[in-house]
């Protein structure tokens, strides 16, 4: 009994250093769809001055504009100005035995930001081997960097450039991470991505703005100078999304019209800001993106904004901890920017940390853009069983917060629903 405790100590202890979160809840959800926080506003009501909206060309002309501007200023503060485009500054082939009979894998460094002293990112880039046209492709951001992420990496992986988090760097807690997170919180399954014909770039955030409060101010620092207070790290995670696409969109191997982003956890808050800002994405799937992502910011069920903006101050802008919400905003108007393009929202059963009902709600408010578009929002009666036909689809397995087998089956047949038709 005594080295069973001593063991979910460590679990937890492990857990909670690579994922980051405050706390993590084990009781499950009660997954009723009539629970959760109160509706927000009416989507395609009035705001503030702007009158209710009826037609897609006063939502791109009048609303849209008025919610970017919100977003920017009340949740995740600006992208990085007087940014360089973002160019290749050296892309080699690896060798990777695990994969060397199915895919083409490459290293690719990748400046992004000022011209004069731009900071980089190392992104891999994995692309069918037996493909004989442009591939679809899923960028990815990971926890811990490019080589945590691919077992057995060889030698010419490059590693973080900044801080990781402890337990990335702690190899021997590999199989408690993956015990409690799901065998596929570090890295994607190659095999099973690249066997329905997509690519997948992947790279580490943190190499240009890290996830630990020194190294953060620093990268924010040398993207924004003066200004570096008034964003947090997850608009530039999410910039970096579109910049990793820049460069890839323009390789003939990859068919820029049906690119998708993947983000788990804080990278899921990330790829919902990605996709909102950057109508070039093709869909998104954000997994347990949780507050400051697709869960209704009113909610109290869950991690609070107080609580995860103490525990992780450089997230987001001061602002968003300190300023009164604002009644009128809610983070299923960050759903609605993304309509029609497809949105996955990933849940666990026993997550209650990241707010399943809460992304519900966001789900069920944000689908009247979607119809306004033609599109099929959310068109599912229970929050277990996706509707992976529909654009707007949410989806709920057992377990905790982390990524699984099952979530990628749930994935794939996701972007097969979508990205295949076109």
């Amino acid at each position: 009994m005594r080295w069973g405790l001593i063991a979910l100590a460590a679990i937890a202890v492990v857990s909670a250093g690579l994922v980051g979160c405050a706390a993590i809840r084990l009781p499950a959800v009660a997954l009723d769809p009539t629970l959760g926080p109160a509706a927000p506003p009416p989507l395609l009501g009035a705001f503030g001055q702007d009158p209710p909206i009826s037609t897609t060309m006063e939502w791109e002309t009048r609303r849209a504009p008025l919610l970017h501007a919100a977003f920017e200023r009340e949740v995740y503060g600006p992208y990085p100005p007087n940014a360089a485009p973002a160019r290749v500054l050296s892309r080699d082939e690896i060798s990777y035995a695990p994969l060397a009979d199915v895919a083409r894998i490459e290293q690719w460094s990748v400046a992004v930001g000022p011209a004069d002293a731009p900071p980089h990112f190392n992104m891999v880039v994995v692309l069918p081997r037996d493909a004989t046209g442009p591939v679809p492709l899923v960028i990815m951001e990971n926890f811990c960097g490019n080589r945590a992420a691919m077992a057995d990496a060889p030698d010419e992986i490059a590693g973080p450039l900044t801080e990781v988090l402890w337990a990335c760097d702690a190899p021997w807690a590999y199989p408690l991470i993956e015990t409690v997170f799901g065998r596929y919180i570090n890295g994607p399954p190659y095999e099973d991505i690249l066997a329905r014909g997509y690519g997948l770039a992947m790279f580490y955030a943190g190499d240009v703005v890290a996830d630990e409060a020194v190294g953060a101010r620093e990268g924010l620092a040398r993207l924004y100078g003066d200004d570096a207070e008034n964003t947090g790290a997850v608009a530039v995670w999410a910039w970096l999304y579109s910049q990793a696409y820049d460069v890839l969109a323009a390789d003939p191997r990859v068919d820029a019209r049906r690119v998708a982003v993947w983000g788990h956890s804080r990278n899921g808050k990330a790829a919902l800001y990605a996709a909102a800002r950057d109508p070039r994405i093709a869909a998104v799937i954000a997994h347990q993106s949780g507050r400051g992502g697709a869960s209704l910011s009113r909610s109290d069920e869950g991690e609070s904004i107080a609580e995860m903006m103490e525990a992780f101050p450089w997230w987001f802008p001061p602002a968003f901890a300190d300023a009164p919400r604002d009644p009128a905003m809610d983070q299923h108007q960050l759903l609605a920017l993304i309509a029609p393009r497809p949105v996955l929202l990933g849940n666990g059963a026993r997550d209650a940390w990241s707010d399943p009902h809460g992304a519900w709600q966001a789900a069920r408010a944000a689908t009247p853009a979607y119809e306004l578009y033609g599109a099929q929002g959310l068109a599912q009666e229970d929050m277990r069983t996706p509707n992976l036909e529909a654009d707007l689809a949410y989806y709920t397995r057992p377990g905790l917060h982390g990524v699984t087998a099952q979530d990628w089956r749930v994935f794939l047949d996701f972007l097969d629903a979508h990205l295949k038709t076109r």
